[in-house]
């Protein structure tokens, strides 16, 4: 009897979260009608007439804006996120001949207070970044109101000019096209601003969305299943049941469920906005000064032919001039090219209109360069800068097709009668669709010609797909070897596997920390194993385009008198460029050490982890690594980790623990595979240092576990099963 009640709370407790979890509620929409909104949009449904149309197709300009943190890192989305919104847009607004096009290159907001969150409260701010006559769509990492999530939010007509959306929102395939919806005058087909309409639709011209072929809406947050049902049983004031329309772009059903698009009468207030609230978007006049965009590399200009995409720009005191042979100033500027016979460069003397001296600027403008497929690039040039009184030359780059520009390098005063080579790292340009801008600025007489030749960009292709590591949470403790991860041969000497003692007293660990394998250092051998003697252990690549939390955790274990340096170093580039992320140097005793990394700044990136070891001054310096764990808690809790393997990849098994995250109260364990006929299952709770917390043994599908003994933090529930064993992440709230 007590076994039969005990099954049955069991089950209730399934319902219970079932209904709790199962339709759990999507990130909403923060868009707000300003004040008299109810008065306009009366008005406005009664200019609609019938079935409104264009009178011929037309297209939109849209100006995206994509947050970055200060230092151009972590865009919230990517180019290819970009054509996924205007596909969705066109996919949805084609049915009254709209469709959109992008009105120039991507601009960015390099703002770490708005990367990772954004709050709807700083709003105002992104007026001084909207273009006149497009569509402003800015997109961030998240969107907040308050302390809540939201996918986004635009502003009304009379408002504001711009739509403001969440990166994963942006990706969903209906938010982009319902906060443009927004943006064109239409309200949530749930609104009750002006009164809740009826079943009957009595009063639909005078409430709710004010339109009369949209089905009355209770507001459908967690009541559309995944087949788009509705689930709910609520009725109007008069006692109907809603019969909603779940498939209606402007309502707060499921993301997925929203592709029945806009019904007739919301097409014609679309249509009847564009044309007089959203009027400049007709305005063909003025549009952006168009830019060639480069997209093909390398490439090469030494002014052979002329200046060929380069341009002298306007707003400066004088030109660069294209000459050969040597300019008419002696003691200064070249005599030749550097590559051929011609050179660009500024003429200083004081004799010439206009004058060329002193403090007078001269600034080139270069083509458009698509760095939206590259993972690293590079410029590189001569400059000859010969003159007692030689002046300032400057290289300066844009992301937003000329509007503003930011200094990469610069050289001054006289270097003497010789082309010198420079060569600037674009990598942080990389997805990026840039401007190159030279700046020269003469010196205090005329003897300041400078000059520039020979412009070369080259680049290195983003790998279009990862096939390294792309499941989390993900493990590595070197069992049985060194797996996918390469020993680098631009380095001094190999990371090295070991179960035991190192070979050399006094320094190196005695036994790994997870498994029977840990990897070190053997710095034995004056001029072989040390001083200063480095190994570099890579990963293979690791796909966080999808993660939005991730962290990197490892043990490693420094011991020895003359110990050295261990590095983590990152690479966004394919190994091109590699960034110290962590270090520790010095003797930290006879023990293992565990530490974190927080990865997130590297979100939305395909990265590379390497291992730097770099030995001390003698053979005591041998340092180890071991269970390198990446942990991402952004994914979904049914990711495994199998503890009796060491794959590179982990393959999801038939395994789930709800709800997750928990705050409180009982976990719910299951595992369909489990039967009393071959014998119970073992299941371990650890924490996230490994210390296990609890053991339990089971015959049962689905196992309970009270909680409320855990404290806030992030614990493994690992299933053991015929040999088999399970590792679930869980979250305490």
């Amino acid at each position: 009897m007590e076994s039969k009640k005990q099954t049955l709370a069991i089950l209730l407790c399934i319902v219970l979260t079932t209904v709790r979890f199962g339709f759990a509620q999507e990130q909403e929409c923060g868009a707000e009608p300003p004040e008299q909104y109810d008065a306009f949009m009366l008005k406005r449904v009664q200019s609609i007439i019938g079935k409104r149309a264009l009178s011929g197709p037309v297209s939109l300009p849209v100006q995206h804006h994509v947050s970055r943190t200060s230092n151009g890192n972590s865009p919230a989305v990517s180019s290819s996120d970009i054509r996924d919104v205007m596909s969705e847009l066109n996919a949805t607004y084609a049915p009254m001949d709209i469709s959109f096009y992008e009105y120039s290159p991507t601009r960015f907001i390099d703002n770490s207070s708005w990367n990772p969150s954004f709050n709807k409260s700083d709003d105002r701010q992104l007026a001084r970044y909207e273009v006149a006559k497009a569509i402003n769509i800015f997109y961030f990492t998240e969107v907040t109101s308050g302390s809540s999530t939201i996918c986004g939010f635009a502003k009304f007509p009379g408002s504001g000019n711009r739509v403001i959306l969440d990166a994963s929102c942006s990706q969903n395939g209906s938010t982009s096209s319902h906060e443009i919806g927004h943006y064109f005058s239409v309200l949530h087909t749930h609104s009750t601003s002006n009164g809740r309409e009826l079943v009957r639709r009595t009063n639909c011209g005078r409430a709710g969305d004010f339109f009369c072929d949209t089905p009355a809406d209770p507001r459908l947050s967690s009541l559309v299943n995944s087949r788009c049902n509705y689930t709910g049983n609520a009725t109007d004031s008069n006692g109907d049941r809603y019969q909603p329309d779940t498939h209606n772009v402007m309502s707060y059903t499921r993301k997925s469920c929203r592709d029945g698009g806009f019904t007739s009468q919301q097409q014609s207030a679309i249509i009847v906005s564009l044309e007089s609230d959203r009027a400049y978007l007709l305005d063909t006049t003025n549009p952006p000064t168009a830019c060639t965009n480069i997209s093909n590399f390398p490439y090469s200009e030494s002014f052979e032919s002329g200046f060929g995409d380069w341009s002298n720009a306007s707003g400066d005191d004088i030109d660069w001039t294209r000459d050969s042979g040597g300019t008419p100033s002696n003691g200064t500027g070249p005599s030749s090219g550097q590559n051929g016979s011609y050179y660009l460069y500024t003429e200083a003397s004081t004799n010439v209109t206009p004058a060329g001296s002193p403090n007078k600027t001269a600034l080139l403008n270069s083509p458009c360069f698509d760095l939206t497929t590259t993972s690293s690039a590079s410029l590189a040039f001569g400059y000859h800068m010969l003159g007692t009184n030689m002046g300032t030359m400057e290289v300066l780059v844009s992301t937003n097709n000329g509007d503003s520009y930011s200094s990469i390098w610069s050289k001054n005063g006289n270097i003497g009668d010789t082309w010198n080579q420079a060569t600037i790292d674009l990598t942080p340009y990389t997805g990026s669709v840039i401007k190159i801008r030279f700046k020269g600025t003469t010196g205090s007489s005329w003897r300041g010609d400078m000059a520039i030749d020979n412009i070369k960009i080259t680049t290195t292709s983003t790998p279009d797909v990862c096939d390294g590591i792309t499941s989390f949470p993900y493990r590595k403790s070197f069992e049985p070897d060194f797996g996918s991860w390469t020993q680098e041969t631009s380095d001094n000497i190999n990371w090295s596997l070991d179960s035991n003692t190192t070979p050399s007293s006094s320094t190196g660990p005695s036994a790994p920390t997870h498994g029977s394998n840990y990897i070190f250092t053997e710095a034995s051998g004056n001029g072989t194993g040390y001083p200063n003697k480095v190994a570099l252990l890579t990963s293979p690549c690791i796909d966080l385009s999808n993660q939005t939390d991730i962290e990197l955790t490892f043990d490693y274990h420094m011991y020895g008198s003359n110990m050295g340096t261990l590095e983590i170093r990152v690479s966004t580039n394919d190994g091109n460029n590699w960034t110290t992320i962590w270090s520790q140097n010095g003797n930290k005793g006879n023990s293992w050490k565990s530490t974190t990394i927080n990865l997130s700044s590297y979100s939305g990136s395909v990265v590379k982890l390497q291992l730097k070891g770099t030995t001390g001054s003698s053979y005591r310096s041998d340092m180890a690594i071991d269970n390198v764990n990446i942990i991402s808690n952004s994914t979904d809790a049914d990711l495994d980790i199998a503890d009796n393997t060491d794959t590179d990849i982990f393959t999801p098994e038939k395994a789930t623990i709800y709800p997750n995250p928990i705050t409180s109260g009982l976990l719910n364990i299951k595992h369909s595979s489990i039967s009393k006929s071959k014998g119970p299952a073992r299941i371990i709770i650890t924490d996230f240092l490994g210390k296990t917390i609890d053991l339990l043994d089971t015959n049962s599908k689905v196992t309970t576990y009270d909680t409320s003994s855990l404290s806030k933090g992030i614990y493994f529930i690992t299933i053991d099963y015929n040999k088999d064993k399970i590792t679930r992440k869980l979250v305490k709230k």
